[in-house]
């Protein structure tokens, strides 16, 4: 196999700036600590040939944009795997000329991943190509992908695929989720500032020593009514599938108190966490 020229622009104890004339020429002799520019377009098909490499991050060339944006759709594939990603204009460099954009490049397009580490449109691609080797990568919080499932008089059941999804927004609603029940599970819940009327989620196996379980029991403590329904009827990590296909395998002896038991619909058991929550508020008991 031809080992295309690669010129390393600057080196130093962080990692390497790498110039070339094409995404075809990344290889093994490129990793993780690689800015990478690429004389190539930057299409999809272009950037999907590095994504491997996992770099610091990469520049192509924008080929003039062109139609439906073509000429830069690929720096929204790298932003799907937090790879910062900049187009270098085409009237300030040359296609398929590594060097040339590096010397001399403007960018017109930058992603997000790289608007989030300091790099903007008009940005030279030396200042630019410098400030994504000499910075760690931006912290960007996920998306909190939150579905309201079941809206009533006695409140809202919220389906969140993970914990971390959850805020403010679920207080005094049923917490659905398709993650586990362990201990990390508990902790978080336990962490809340606001006050759930229930807890829902995968029991994961429930796994060696029961682990996938654990975080039950510890929301006792709490008085956490918190079930668990079995992997064989839910998808773990799918929220709404919890809600809608899940049965209960596992729950703590708060939920137990509620009526709840094993074999039940989850969305029987989060009808109940939620009747009895709003008695609760209202003092009259259930």
């Amino acid at each position: 196999m031809t080992e295309w020229p690669q010129h390393v622009m600057v080196e130093s104890l962080r990692g390497r700036i790498v110039a070339m004339d094409s995404v075809g020429h990344v290889d093994g002799r490129n990793d993780v600590s690689d800015v990478l520019i690429c004389g190539s377009h930057g299409a999809p098909c272009a950037t999907q040939l590095l994504v491997w490499a996992r770099p610091r991050g990469v520049f192509i060339h924008d080929a003039e944009i062109g139609l439906g944006e073509g000429g830069v759709n690929g720096l929204k594939l790298l932003d799907a795997y937090w790879i910062p990603g900049c187009a270098v204009d085409g009237n300030s460099a040359r296609i398929s000329d590594g060097r040339d954009m590096y010397e001399n490049g403007k960018l017109s397009r930058v992603n997000q991943a790289a608007e989030l580490m300091g790099v903007s449109q008009g940005m030279s691609v030396r200042e630019a190509a410098q400030i994504l080797l000499s910075r760690n990568p931006a912290f960007r919080a996920p998306a909190r992908r939150q579905i309201v499932v079941h809206s009533g008089e006695h409140g809202s059941v919220f389906a969140l695929d993970t914990v971390k999804y959850a805020d403010e927004r679920i207080a005094g609603g049923v917490l659905c989720m398709g993650s586990h029940a362990a201990r990390a599970m508990a902790d978080y819940v336990e962490e809340m500032t606001y006050r759930l009327a229930g807890v829902i989620t995968n029991d994961a196996g429930p796994s060696k020593d029961e682990s996938g379980i654990a975080g039950l029991a510890q929301l006792d403590r709490i008085a956490m009514p918190a079930a668990a329904v079995a992997c064989a009827t839910a998808r773990v990590g799918d929220a709404r599938s919890t809600y809608s296909d899940g049965r209960i395998s596992a729950l703590n002896e708060t939920a137990a108190s509620l009526g709840i038991k094993a074999g039940d619909t989850a969305s029987s058991a989060a009808a109940k966490m939620l009747e009895h929550a709003a008695a609760a508020r209202t003092g009259k008991g259930v």
